[in-house]
């Protein structure tokens, strides 16, 4: 705390002190030099041309003519800021150096001018001296003198900075480079690639600008191992000069077809901070292009149609969750491809056609390991049910692959796998029942004694005619049709009245049963059980079905549903919509997971049911047995 106060205190000085009127007067000064008196051929050297101003900033800076020497890298500039006390006042100076990496060219005889370097400082084009490079023998690179700051190191508590390296690397200071772990691959082959950031000295911040592109390749990043908001740097010696080196980037790159593949440049910024947290000194790095020649599959032993994915070293696996099912229930079968190489791509083998069972549409995953080799698992899940009793056998499946450390094809096969499934088949019969116990044909003629013998009159009687009229038979047949009409139309209209009590009567049992189940399906909903809610809507469907039908469908398959929809009248698409419906709930309380135990999955559903149930219920279906 006292070293706060103290280094507070001195700030607000320095500052008064640079308030004051005539606290310093405008000079500048620029001045170049090279790192060493005498040069060899091939041997780097840096010079450097150093401004000293206490005005405003630089501008214009204009290199010096090198006169055939090499300029390996360069312009790398530096600033400082430095205050001078003395002759009862107090100047603040701003130094920028500009520094390029040089080697003179062999068989090059010396000495060798160094033209005059030119800048412009507030207004005043300033020139510096010229230097003459000697050639000589080999010598060591003098370590540089750095100049004091405007402050004393570890005033505000920060650490002492590392001393400067000088600059005798070929790449500079700074770069980025990008390694391919191979340059010629096959297709579908991981080809890793790093990128590196090299540093001769400290730098306070990296940023990326540009990432690389891939165009040719399926692309997967590398997880980084660096700890976390920081580069992990190790020493490395490179051409002479040691340089801290940390991975910043590694992809695994997969070609996708034959033929000379480029990956682009990346580029980036490095700087230093300030004691203010500014960025100076700020360098842009790019790493050269990469080419990857990517070479075609051998044709020999490729099967026909081979997918170009399946490239790595794999196993595959295929289970099912249980061997014994009853009928109408579910079996999950479960086919899983393991291994390194591009698995999110991998082509699974194809699945079994499986007379008597019903199936649904597979969902797939896909792990991917972290680590330099991409590895993983690729698993499908085939929700499969079975509609009649027997013994099934699930063929065995086959993957094949191409091993690029073998050069060749590679064939793994899967177990047939023996399914039983017990239970009667689901249906009902359609139509009327067939008759049964019809007499036979060709049945005696018995003549009982209850049978009285016809006898014969000669002449009819003279009263008939007469006793007809005067008996009671005449009036009943006068009386007759006339209470024989009135009963019919009574009849009529009462059973119309009749009818129309009994639609309404079903009508309202129809929309009792729809209000009850769909409002259990929403409870369902709301406490997340989607396959009670699936369950709940396709009970609510086959209970309007059956009240509409006069006709138990609770145990009819999709298909004999739609039949016997069609022959009572339902129009195509009414009864299309019917069973899709089914089918859906039936994925939806099988099918592991997915889109359908999403909440608004579950919501256009409840509306699907209730628009089919008014359809259902305005249908004008055919009585049962088509009678009228």
């Amino acid at each position: 705390m006292a070293a706060t106060r103290t280094g507070t205190a001195w700030l607000a000085a320095v500052l008064a002190t640079l308030a004051a009127p005539g606290a310093w007067a405008a000079s500048s000064a620029f001045n170049a030099s090279i790192d060493r008196a005498a040069v060899a051929p091939d041997q780097p050297f840096v010079y450097r041309v150093s401004l000293t101003t206490s005005q405003q900033e630089p501008e214009g800076f204009k290199p010096p003519d090198f006169h055939g020497l090499r300029v390996i890298g360069g312009p790398f500039t530096q600033t400082g800021m430095s205050m001078v006390m003395g002759g009862g006042g107090t100047k603040v100076e701003n130094t920028v150096t500009w520094s390029y990496q040089l080697a003179v060219p062999a068989g090059t005889k010396g000495p060798i001018p160094i033209g005059a370097a030119h800048v412009r400082v507030g207004g005043q084009d300033l020139t510096s001296n010229p230097v003459t490079v000697r050639i000589g023998a080999a010598a060591p690179a003098p370590a540089p003198q750095r100049g004091p700051g405007l402050f004393p190191r570890g005033f505000f508590g920060d650490e002492p900075e590392a001393e400067e390296q000088p600059i005798s690397s070929p790449a500079g200071a700074a770069f980025l480079r990008a390694v391919a772990d191979k340059k010629r691959a096959y297709v579908g082959e991981q080809v890793t690639v790093s990128w590196y950031l090299y540093l001769a000295e400290p730098q306070s911040n990296f940023q990326p600008i540009t990432q690389p592109k891939s165009d040719g390749f399926w692309s997967e990043e590398i997880p980084s191992t660096n700890p976390q908001g920081r580069l992990a740097f190790t020493d490395k010696e490179e051409g002479g000069q040691r340089y801290q080196v940390a991975v910043v980037l590694q992809r695994a790159l997969f070609p996708l077809a034959p033929g000379k593949l480029t990956v682009t440049p990346m580029e980036a910024e490095v700087s230093r901070a300030d004691f203010f947290g500014r960025p100076v000194r700020a360098r842009r790095l790019k790493s050269e292009p990469l080419q990857v020649e990517a070479v075609a599959l051998p044709r020999e032993g490729q099967p026909q149609n081979f997918p170009a994915a399946n490239v790595g070293r794999f196993t595959l696996d295929v289970a099912v969750d249980r061997a014994a099912v009853a009928v109408g229930d579910a079996v999950t079968l479960t086919v899983t491809v393991r291994g390194d190489g591009n698995v999110r791509n991998v082509a699974l083998p194809a699945l079994p056609t499986l007379p008597g069972w019903k199936g649904y549409e597979p969902k797939t995953s896909v792990a991917v390991e972290s680590g330099a080799t991409v590895q993983g698992t690729k698993t499908l899940e085939w929700l499969i049910r079975p509609e009649q009793p027997g013994n099934t056998t699930i063929p065995a499946l086959t993957l094949v692959s191409f091993d690029p450390s073998a050069k060749g094809y590679v064939e793994t096969q899967s177990k047939p796998i023996e399914l039983v499934v017990s239970g009667e088949a689901t249906g009902a019969v359609i139509g009327p029942p067939t008759a049964a116990g019809a007499p036979g044909a060709g049945a005696a003629n018995v003549i009982t004694a209850e049978i009285r013998p016809i006898r014969v009159r000669t002449t009819p009687s003279h009263s008939a005619g007469a006793s007809f009229l005067r008996g009671a038979g005449f009036k009943a047949t006068l009386v007759t049709p006339p209470l024989a009409f009135v009963a019919f139309v009574f009849a009529g209209r009462l059973r119309d009245r009749l009818s129309r009590d009994d639609k309404r009567t079903s009508r309202r049992r129809l929309r009792s049963i729809a209000r009850r189940r769909l409002h259990a399906a929403a409870a369902h909903r709301d406490a997340g059980r989607a396959p009670a809610f699936y369950v709940e809507i396709e009970r609510v469907l086959r209970e309007t079905l059956s009240e509409k039908l006069r006709v138990p469908v609770g145990g009819l398959r999709l298909d004999e549903l739609a039949a016997l929809l069609g022959a009572r009248g339902l129009p195509a698409p009414d009864v299309a919509h019917v069973q899709a419906t089914l089918e859906a709930c039936d994925e939806a309380r099988f099918s592991p997971g997915g889109e359908a135990a999403s909440k608004p999955a579950q919501d256009a559903m409840l509306e699907r049911a209730a628009a089919l149930i008014d359809t259902i219920e305005k249908a004008p279906l055919a009585p049962p047995g088509g009678q009228a």
